[in-house]
């Protein structure tokens, strides 16, 4: 297995395993006045957005960027390390360089002519689109499972319960 799939696969189980076990839970199912909570950990210099679309632009200091229920786009002129949208897809504009590996799950990635990705590129319940002259030094990899016509990772992941009243905190550490 390949390392992006399975580092794919790795992070959808991290986040499969914690909705498998609160969905077995009846007392938290019961009490529907409980709000849902999750906690993201990030890095000093990275960007998180949850329900919105993440523009990091060229002037931008960014680590990471990650979106959860939205869409990244990474602006010309802008260098990131790592983008991944949960829920959401990626566009990588021209003249925009990510230094690491590019991730949708849930999503689509779509690399524009004059991009470039030192990394590799995964869509786990999406497509992988990479324009003529987008340069990517990485695995391009895709992961769609349909059943009666239906995308397996997407479905899944649109059971999240991660809507409007879910509670975010988000965990700065230093390295």
């Amino acid at each position: 297995m390949s390392k992006p799939l399975l580092s794919a696969l790795v992070a959808f189980s991290l986040v499969a395993l914690p909705v498998a076990a609160r969905a077995g839970d009846d007392a938290k199912k019961a009490d529907k006045a409980e709000k849902s909570q999750c906690t993201i950990s990030v890095k000093k210099g990275d960007l998180v957005a949850k329900g919105k679309t993440l523009i990091v632009e060229g002037q931008d200091a960014v680590r990471d960027a990650l979106a959860l229920d939205g869409d990244v786009v990474v602006r010309a002129s802008a260098t990131v390390n790592k983008v991944t949208a949960v829920r959401g897809k990626v566009t990588v504009e021209a003249g925009a360089r990510v230094s690491g590996d590019v991730s949708a799950l849930g999503g689509d990635v779509h690399i524009k002519k004059g991009a470039t990705v030192a990394g590799k590129v995964s869509a786990i319940g999406g497509r992988v689109r990479a324009d003529e002259g987008a340069t990517i030094a990485g695995e391009k990899t895709e992961l769609n499972i349909n059943v009666n016509g239906e995308e397996l990772v997407t479905k899944f992941l649109g059971g999240l319960d991660m809507g409007k009243d879910t509670q975010c905190e988000v965990r700065v550490t230093e390295e």
